[in-house]
This record gives C-alpha cells, sequence and structure tokens, in this order.
C-alpha cells in the first residue's frame, strides 16, 4: 500500500505553498479576511499562531481529527509536527495572509472513515468551551484548496451545550473546484443524518455553537491522499 510521507511541518507548509502558488494567480482574490462587521462574524483568518499552532480569530484552538469503521485502517494525517493535540500546519499563502494546512490518506478496507479540521471559534474559560450565537447568520464561507478529495463536508458542533452527541451533527457537503476558490453554503441547507439523535438547529446548535470542523470523508472506501487548505471561515448575513 502506498503510505503519506511523514513531513516536517516546514516543509509541509513549503509543499502548500508551492502547490498554491501555481493557482493563486488565477483566482485573484487572496487577501486577508476583512474584520468582522454587522454582517460577518469572521470566525478564522488563521491570522495568528500559538506555539506555532493556528487558532481561529479569537484564539480559539484548532485541531485536526480522524475516524473511521476500521480503526486497524485508520486514516493517516499530517500537520504540525510533534502537536498535542494534533494540529494543522500554518501555510503561507501571501505575504499578508496565513491559512490552515493538513495532508491525509483515507486506507482500506473501511466501509466508512474520515478526517477533518477542527476550529473552536473561542478559546475555553475555567475549563469550559464558551458557545458563539450565529443565528442571526444566514450563510457560512471559506477558502478552501483540495488536492485530491472531490468533495469537503462542513459541520456544525456544539459540545458541552446540554447534549451528548458524539457524532451526527447538522453537516453540508459540497464539489471542490481546482484551485483556491471561495465556497458560500446557507446555513439552512444544513442537515443531521437520519440515524443521529436530532436536534433543534437553531435552538441547540446555532445558538450554541462551538466548533466547526472542514474535512474529507468516504464510504466504501478507496484509497485516497492529498492535501486541503483552509481559510477566511466567516458567518454572514
Amino acid at each position: 500500500m502506498k503510505r503519506i510521507q511523514v513531513f516536517r511541518a516546514g516543509v509541509l507548509a513549503t509543499l502548500i505553498i508551492t502547490i498554491i502558488g501555481s493557482v493563486t494567480g488565477q483566482q485573484g482574490d487572496t487577501s486577508k479576511a476583512p474584520e468582522s462587521d454587522a454582517t460577518k462574524l469572521v470566525y478564522a483568518d488563521f491570522q495568528s499562531l500559538q506555539n506555532g499552532r493556528p487558532v481561529s480569530k479569537r484564539g480559539g484552538l484548532t485541531r485536526l481529527n480522524k475516524y473511521a469503521q476500521n480503526m486497524a485502517n485508520q486514516p493517516q494525517i499530517r500537520g504540525l509536527e510533534n502537536a498535542d493535540p494534533p494540529s494543522p500546519a500554518p501555510a503561507r499563502v501571501t505575504d499578508q495572509d496565513t491559512a490552515a494546512a493538513f495532508e491525509y490518506e483515507l486506507r482500506i478496507p473501511n466501509e466508512w472513515a474520515g478526517v477533518n479540521l477542527e476550529v473552536f471559534g473561542q478559546p475555553e474559560k475555567d475549563g469550559k468551551l464558551l458557545a458563539d450565537d450565529v443565528s442571526g447568520y444566514k450563510f457560512i464561507t471559506m477558502r478552501i484548496f483540495a488536492k485530491g478529495p472531490r468533495q469537503i463536508r462542513v459541520e456544525l458542533i456544539t459540545w458541552g451545550q446540554g447534549h451528548r452527541l458524539e457524532s451526527g451533527y447538522p453537516s453540508a457537503v459540497f464539489t471542490v473546484s481546482p484551485g483556491f476558490n471561495t465556497y458560500k453554503l446557507k446555513l439552512d441547507s444544513f442537515n443531521q443524518p437520519d440515524w443521529a439523535t436530532q436536534l433543534d438547529f437553531k435552538a441547540d446548535v446555532l445558538k450554541k455553537l462551538t466548533s466547526v470542523t472542514v474535512g474529507v470523508f468516504c464510504d466504501k472506501c478507496r484509497i485516497e491522499n492529498g492535501t486541503v487548505v483552509v481559510d477566511n471561515i466567516a458567518f454572514e448575513k
């Protein structure tokens, strides 16, 4: 089986810059996300680092997660070297813009598997996660470069806010295009899988949002590896 190379954070970031460099000139807008205003909440622009780890706009943790039906062949994921918990690597997109990046490999046999970047909107306070009320917004936007996956899944998560779901949070799936592009998703397009405990989307999730995940996944998996770069996650009215 072809295995993904283990990259040091600096090498990973350099590789990502090389990949992005070939497409950013074609895409135009690679500037930093604008500051939050009355119509926009900039959730994560990854301009700040803490101990080398990209953090959200207000200093919330970022981490890399993986899951699989067959954990004996669990996905492999690479980001910032020796980070605990696993972290995306910072990737310089332009002189003024930094993104969060990771490499992955999905392995077989697996009925389902995936990896994702989880971004917490705020740092913990007194050991507890702080929630954001984003119920007044209609869209979530983000810039993504993806080499390998054809689709990306975004989930809206509410940890420790009165519900104990381990999985099955509201999500949306979209097809990615070549290059580093901005994607805009309607919040009312997010749905939970039928098997999950159903939540009140506005009251239980949008009013109590603790994190957002952006990742890749597979059903009836095949071997797949690639690179994902995420930047400028925002909620918009």
